[in-house]
């Protein structure tokens, strides 16, 4: 269930970035805040953007960076982060980003799983729409409880 993840412990609202990688830093410490993951997965999230591009922002303005496993996770989890203003994630024809869902998996099945709960969301573009116009969390957890 997508609550079991997304939930009032690891969802941010309306929170300013100046680049990507400064979104990724905040949307990757609430994984760290959460016991989910280590500093060094923010810092294999940034360097997977650096060597692989903005291959991580799957659909119009929502990007889900994440890393492998072995880099610094605890267990399965995500944080959800909505940015004041968007910001250009690397280079992709997706952007700008608004929405940023970090992705901490502890192996390639776990991974699979979490994405699958992810990808119905992802697919209603009025549901990602409003979670990215939300200005407190109850409002995500509200449209995130569709997803159960």
């Amino acid at each position: 269930m997508l609550s079991e993840y997304l939930n009032e412990k690891t969802i941010r609202t309306n929170i300013a970035a100046s680049d990507w990688k400064e979104a990724i830093q905040k949307a990757g410490q609430i994984l760290v805040d959460e016991g989910i993951a280590e500093n060094t997965y923010i810092e294999a999230m940034i360097e997977n953007g650096e060597v692989n591009g903005g291959y991580f922002v799957l659909v119009p303005g929502v990007a889900v960076p994440h890393a492998k496993s072995e880099a610094g996770v605890n267990k399965v989890g995500m944080s959800l982060m909505t940015l004041k203003e968007p910001i250009n994630f690397i280079t992709s024809p997706n952007n700008p980003v608004k929405l940023v869902i970090c992705l901490a998996a502890t192996d390639n099945n776990t991974h699979i799983d979490a994405l699958k709960l992810l990808a119905d969301f992802l697919g209603d573009e009025d549901s990602v729409c409003q979670v990215m116009q939300a200005k407190e969390r109850k409002e995500v957890i509200n449209v995130l409880n569709k997803y159960n």
